[in-house]
């Protein structure tokens, strides 16, 4: 069922014009957590992999740090520092497909982003739109009856149920997400020079990022490729 599952995905992926090499094999796996913990990792890993061209990644238990530093804002691997944010706020206008870019290739820094992405039952979609269209209606005639003018940010907000639930009649499915993106530097000084970078190029991007100070070593892994960060 898994493989049929993966055969699925890669066939979606391919008729959006991404290319699927393949899945991850239990080494290449711990080669990208292991680089995703230690970005500087990636030249003796490829000279590993030059010198032995059957080595299938690294040893699973090679994949991690041997220590770590959690600060309030900072998450530090070995010989790396790291800082996670949430990506709190998509834009709120039409955007091409494009509108990643200033994030994705402008910005200079190292940096992974990921967004996780978790498919809701049409069932469940439906009942959870229709009750907040019936939500807005009833919060809309108390709002006349008191006499309150309808703000364009509430009316915004129906007009968002309201296409909502058109798409689900329209057979469209549901999904729920969630952002991330973890900025990574040889040293503290380095690493908030690159962090107010990468904010910059949010920005530019019309999102909007907060720094998940307190809780930095769990907000790393939502990064790494294990599909976390989804509550």
């Amino acid at each position: 069922m898994l493989l049929r599952e993966l055969e699925a995905l890669g066939e979606w992926l391919g008729s959006a014009d991404i290319q699927v090499v393949g899945a991850l094999r239990p080494g290449m796996l711990a080669r990208a957590i292991r680089v995703a913990f230690d970005p500087w990792s990636r030249p003796g890993l490829a000279r590993l992999a030059a010198v032995d061209p059957e080595r299938d990644g690294i040893d699973e238990g090679a994949a991690w740090p041997v220590a770590t530093e959690t600060a309030w804002g900072t998450y530090r691997t070995d010989g790396a520092f790291h800082a996670t944010y949430w990506i709190a706020s998509w834009p709120r206008i039409d955007v091409g497909a494009a509108f990643l870019s200033p994030l994705l290739l402008d910005a200079q820094m190292v940096r992974a982003v990921a967004v996780s992405i978790e498919p809701i039952s049409s069932l469940k979609a439906i009942r959870e739109t229709e009750a907040a269209r019936t939500t807005d209606l009833a919060d809309q005639e108390l709002r006349g009856r008191m006499g309150f003018t309808e703000t364009a940010r509430r009316r915004r907000v129906a007009e968002a149920a309201a296409q909502r639930e058109e798409e689900l009649a329209d057979g469209h499915a549901a999904v729920r997400f969630a952002g991330f993106v973890t900025v990574s530097a040889r040293s503290l000084e380095e690493l908030e020079r690159h962090c107010s970078e990468i904010e910059h190029a949010a920005q530019m991007a019309r999102l909007e990022l907060l720094r998940l100070y307190g809780q930095q070593d769990a907000a790393f892994t939502y990064t790494l490729p294990l599909c976390r960060g989804l509550r």
